[in-house]
């Protein structure tokens, strides 16, 4: 396992950039900066904007004093030799250099981060450096920039990653690098107790890594199945801004048929990360660039299992103002991690189709996936955890729709709330959440894109699956416009557009599966085909007070089924809802309903003609229904044991059509069973 090296005493060659001397001189010189060409040695300036000195020193280190200081405005050549500094001395740069030897400190001794080189050897005491930012050019630290072979790759790795430790441990805690672009190879083989982050370029604790759009870190192509650019491993109060980290996607050898050291192998080759954060806390990530990861863009996890007793969590998380484009798999994904927030990021094409890649599942753009499982005795074990996770403001997208669509989309397989999904715009793709406690998902714009409520298999299930929200959102979409199912979800407030507008119980692998202890309140629905689709099993649903406009051309406003199988209610409400269309001759010009459920109450409505289709224990009362021209106000066309009609106002229009027209009608050769009428209003116009 690669040792990473936080050392006392230094005795590493510093291959350094220059490093900027004062903090009020940084910001605009780092903006305004011009790299020269190193044939033209007159244009040279320090890194403040100073001009580089190449005269030689016409004296000598070797009799400096002690309590001394020094102003290095030229190059002061060692010749190969160590120079024995005495306590308390100074070296401040002013445009010169200090090259080909070594310096051995004693105590209490400063120099300015601008004086480091890769021909200079510090020994001895740690020396204070003069500025505690330090701004990185990689020509003077050895950095290889282009295409180049895996030993320099490799060599690119080392040499970042150590400079990171090493000026840390001088007290350095901001790292600033402009213009790079180079690649660094980091994959080799890992056991079964080494992970990615070994041969990763890894971020020391209590660090500032601090990039520009100039600055490019590249993955080396390889065939490994898991591999990473940029790690942060067990380290706190971290901060990495700007920059673009390219994987290798593209480039990638998918079938390089590689066996790790432990004998496992990975053909998907689906967990090659630009950036892994494992066991991290106190972390800002911001404005960083993740693009064409073989993996994932951004994979946010802990170190060993959350049941275990040296879990290190990943907390305190704040990924903000990033770009996370075309990742193989998902563009951000968080595995373990608790108090993480996700803000104003854009997230295009998470598993999309390229050239040389297919997307792989889930092919998401942001998605949640702890793992986790019942043992024999049915208590539930968390491998991983996923809780307290904000994400707002952000936008995300897929580019083509059309070739990709399966790509896209923020996915919570499982995760325990609060989970806040909130002021996010979505094209082209949605929102969903599987098994999950407390999501809430509120204020989100979503343009061709739905949102998907639980899974139909947690029908019942409130142990993990339980307080779900979804409200004031908007949703506009060629399809459908919600799906609703499992367990535990209330849909309110809303607006929903689509082919149709809300689905439940949709996805069951058995009819007993559905949708469970849901209310779906107060929302506009406009709908081309159906407002309402229900199909396998509803208990304790009440869809209420929803205002549903039907497009031309609707054939149903709603198609309802419920195949609950047990004699006691299944508690399956639809009351106090208006359903309108463009039926022309009536006041309303609502289609039909057609309705086939065991076990409904149906009250209060102002909808179309009703059609039955089948079921049983229905409860029809105090509804205004009003016929198509054309149309029966209610027509069997199939019996539906122990139904009751009672108190409703029934509209037809016989004198609008040449055609015998009926309140209640039921279809020839069709027997009702225990099927009841009181009070009907029915009215003919």
């Amino acid at each position: 396992m690669k040792m990473i090296i936080r050392p006392m005493y230094l005795a590493l060659f510093l291959t350094l950039t220059f490093l900027s001397c004062n903090n009020e001189e940084l910001s605009e010189e780092l903006l305004s900066e011009v790299i020269a060409d190193e044939s033209t040695p007159e244009d040279v300036s320090g890194t403040n904007g100073t001009e580089l000195n190449t005269t030689p020193c016409d004296f000598k280190l070797d009799n400096v004093q002690a309590n001394s200081t020094v102003i290095i405005n030229c190059v002061m050549d060692l010749g190969g030799q160590t120079i024995n500094l005495p306590a308390n001395v100074t070296l401040i740069y002013e445009g010169g250099d200090i090259i080909n030897g070594t310096l051995d400190f004693s105590s209490n001794t400063t120099i300015s981060g601008e004086l480091m080189n890769s021909s200079l050897t510090m020994t001895g005491s740690n020396p204070q450096v003069k500025d505690p930012t330090f701004t990185f050019d990689p020509k003077r630290w050895g950095i290889v920039e282009g295409i180049v072979s895996d030993q320099i790759a490799l060599s690119n790795t080392n040499i970042l990653e150590k400079i990171f430790f090493s000026v840390k441990s001088l007290g350095i805690t901001q790292f600033k690098i402009d213009t790079m672009d180079a690649y660094f190879k980091v994959d080799g083989p890992l056991g079964a107790i080494t992970g990615p982050e070994t041969y990763a370029i890894n971020l020391p604790s209590d660090f500032n890594l601090s990039m520009s759009n100039n600055t490019h870190i590249r993955m080396q192509p390889n065939g490994h199945f898991r591999a990473a650019l940029l790690c942060i491993y067990d380290a706190k109060n971290v901060t990495v801004k700007g920059g673009v980290l390219h994987g290798d996607r593209e480039k990638h050898n998918y079938n390089s048929n590689y066996t790790d050291s432990d004998g496992s192998t990975g053909k998907t080759h689906e967990w090659v990360d630009t950036m892994r954060i494992k066991g991290g806390q106190n972390i800002v990530i911001d404005g960083v660039v993740f693009q064409d990861a073989t993996g994932d863009g951004l994979n946010i996890s802990g170190i060993y299992h959350y049941y275990d007793s040296r879990h290190i969590k990943s907390s305190n998380i704040i990924i903000k103002n990033n770009k996370f484009l075309r990742a193989r798999r998902t563009n951000l994904v968080i595995t373990s991690g608790e108090q993480i927030f996700i803000e104003n990021n854009e997230l295009a094409d998470g598993g999309i189709d390229m050239t040389n890649s297919k997307g792989i599942a889930p092919s998401s753009n942001l998605n949640f996936e702890p793992v986790r499982a019942f043992s024999s005795t049915g208590t539930l074990i968390e491998y991983e955890r996923v809780s307290n996770i904000y994400i707002k403001n952000n936008k995300q997208m897929v580019t083509d729709k059309d070739a990709n669509p399966r790509a896209g989309g923020f996915q919570i397989s499982h995760g325990d709330g609060p989970i806040i999904i909130e002021n996010n715009e979505m094209i082209n793709t949605g929102v969903s959440f599987y098994t999950a406690n407390g999501v809430i998902i509120r204020n989100n714009n979503i343009v061709q894109g739905g949102i998907g409520a639980g899974a139909a298999e947690n029908f019942g299930r409130t142990d993990t699956v339980y307080g779900n929200e979804i409200y004031n959102n908007t949703v506009v979409t060629e399809g459908t416009a919600i799906t609703v199912s499992g367990n535990g979800t209330t849909i309110r407030d809303n607006y929903f557009e689509g082919v149709v507008g809300a689905s439940f119980g949709a996805g069951a692998t058995e009819i007993t599966m559905g949708v469970s202890n849901t209310i779906f309140k107060d929302n506009s629905i406009k709908a081309k085909n159906r407002a309402i689709s229900t199909i396998n099993t509803m208990k304790n649903v009440l869809i209420e007070n929803n205002v549903i406009d039907m497009l031309s051309g609707a054939p149903f406003v709603m198609t309802l089924y419920n195949e609950w199988s047990e004699t006691v209610s299944s508690n399956f409400i639809i009351k106090n809802n208006i359903f309108k269309g463009t039926k022309s001759g009536t006041e309303r010009g609502a289609p039909p309903a057609l309705i086939g459920t065991n076990t409904i109450t149906f009250e209060g409505n102002k909808t179309g003609e009703i059609q039955i289709t089948g079921g049983r224990n229905m409860i029809f009362s105090n509804n205004e229904i009003e016929a198509a021209i054309g149309q029966n106000g209610v027509l069997f066309y199939a019996d539906a044991p122990n139904t009751k009609f009672q108190s409703n106002k029934i509209t037809t229009y016989p004198s609008q059509t040449p055609l015998k027209i009926n309140c209640i009608k039921v279809a020839t050769n069709i027997q009702l069973s225990s099927v009841s009428f009181e009070n009907q209003e029915c009215i003919e116009k």
